[in-house]
């Protein structure tokens, strides 16, 4: 693996600034040490090995919550479970060694700047606490706070929410690990090979 990161550092060194080698230097190491198989056996950037497909702000999917949140594969303070959705056969979560299963759970943000607003489930943008902005400092640049948008199995008691403000992902379904989830499932397969730096690696 040495020999490969430094075969990869000469080739990027004759080709760059110094300051953009070392950023580049970075980016394929650690695309080495995440994702080797599918940096070295596919053809893709190391930004595509490390973040998966639609990954820039302006294709439109919501930032992944560790990115945005110290690390953490959670709801960042401010924010409700406001539905989940499924995607079938992911090489993030394997079973017996094979790909299965992976959940994604939306966390909204809340309305807390007005008491009135509310239409079709959604508060106005200016009651909601956070705004709507690119996640910056990571190959994970997806939005925060800008789709207004909800599944809606879980806390069904809100009615008036914010937009998404992140995703969470799991490889247990939603309703185990949330008393205030339901079971009824949605499908998005174009979500399967989306991740992040701070999310676990491929299984398979």
């Amino acid at each position: 693996m040495s020999d490969l990161v430094e075969r990869s550092a000469a080739f990027l060194q004759a080709r760059t600034s110094r300051r953009g080698f070392l950023a580049k230097l970075a980016l394929v190491g650690s695309a080495l040490v995440a994702a080797p198989a599918t940096y070295l056996l596919r053809p893709q950037s190391a930004y595509a090995a490390l973040c998966g497909p639609d990954a820039d702000f302006s294709d439109g999917y919501s930032v992944f919550c560790c990115t945005i949140n110290r690390g953490m594969n959670k709801c960042p303070p401010g924010t409700f479970v406001g539905g989940w959705w499924k995607a079938a056969g992911s090489a993030y979560c394997c079973r017996d060694g094979q790909p299965s299963a992976r959940y994604y759970i939306d966390c909204q943000g809340r309305c807390t700047r007005c008491r009135d607003g509310c239409g079709d489930g959604f508060c106005d943008p200016s009651c909601v606490n956070c705004s709507c902005r690119g996640a910056q400092g990571t190959c994970d640049q997806r939005r925060v706070c800008c789709n207004y948008f909800r599944y809606g199995q879980c806390h069904t008691e809100i009615g008036c929410g914010g937009p998404v403000a992140c995703r969470v992902v799991t490889c247990t379904p939603p309703y185990k690990l949330y008393d205030d989830c339901g079971t009824t499932t949605l499908f998005d397969q174009r979500t399967v090979g989306h991740t992040a730096p701070c999310l676990a690696p491929r299984c398979a």
